[in-house]
């Protein structure tokens, strides 16, 4: 199984500016997921986690007075979760080529990389990531959230303090799972995969965007072995450019005959 990753070319290369030799890998970031994805996005896939805890008490008959469904998911003015001040980071990928990962900047050439799931799976036990497939089917959701329940709703509260949680808590991974994972029914032919991460905002590390955002991000180093295929689209605008991109993969030690390809 492979995954794809569309990436502008100006952004691909330098990806690889620190590396050469048989133990090249490439470098790309995990940008901070409130930033990246709408947020009725997120907003989703937490209400599908509050309606399974109205569900779970539903089947147990515990009283509205002494009901969790109403607490904040959110820290008050910010777009982070309740527990530890831990944000989450993500590279999206695709089943199929044509979903973009990063939009190419103006009218500048952009890849697709083809990248191997299994070795992709090896870097997240490795490196401690998550390689997560997106979830459409509402009703498999709120059963998979209800049975957990079963376990988590006497272990999770909240208080100003925010002491309910801890990084490890189970119910704090529902809540990250809830914004990772989750994605509304009408995206379902996106099939999406999300390489995850958790990290403070003191590890991060900050860019300046077009359009006046600073994003939070996380630099991936991923090992040359996870590339299959580099596809070079929209080569008849700029005849020259394959065979440049061949040198340049040829001295960052990569077999360029062997990955590069025409889309």
């Amino acid at each position: 199984m492979v995954l794809y990753y569309r990436i502008s070319l100006s952004s691909f290369v330098e990806s690889l500016e620190k590396t050469s030799g048989p133990d090249s890998f490439f470098t790309i970031p995990a940008k901070g997921l409130m930033h990246i994805v709408p947020q009725e996005e997120v907003e989703y896939g937490l209400s599908l986690l509050r309606e399974s805890i109205g569900l779970y008490e539903e089947r147990k008959g515990i009283p509205m007075e002494k009901s969790k469904k109403a607490m904040p998911f959110f820290r008050q003015d910010s777009r982070m979760l309740v527990g530890p001040e831990i944000g989450m980071y993500v590279i999206s990928l695709y089943e199929k080529p044509g979903e973009p990962s990063e939009p190419a900047r103006s009218a500048e050439p952009s890849l697709v990389l083809e990248l191997d799931y299994q070795s992709l799976g090896e870097l997240c036990l490795f490196e401690n990531y998550s390689l997560l497939s997106c979830k459409y089917e509402k009703e498999p959701i709120l059963n998979h959230f209800t049975t957990q329940l079963e376990k988590e709703y006497d272990t999770f509260f909240f208080n100003e303090e925010h002491t309910g949680f801890t990084p490890d808590s189970r119910f704090f991974s529902m809540l990250c799972n809830a914004c990772l994972e989750v994605r509304h029914p009408s995206s379902m032919g996106d099939k999406e995969w999300r390489l995850a991460l958790l990290r403070s905002p003191e590890e991060a590390s900050y860019r300046y965007e077009p359009g006046g955002s600073l994003i939070p991000y996380v630099p991936v180093s991923l090992p040359a072995e996870c590339l299959r295929r580099v596809h070079l689209e929209a080569f008849q605008r700029q005849p020259l450019l394959f065979g440049t991109l061949n040198g340049f993969l040829k001295s960052k030690g990569l077999p360029a005959e062997q990955l590069l390809n025409l889309s």
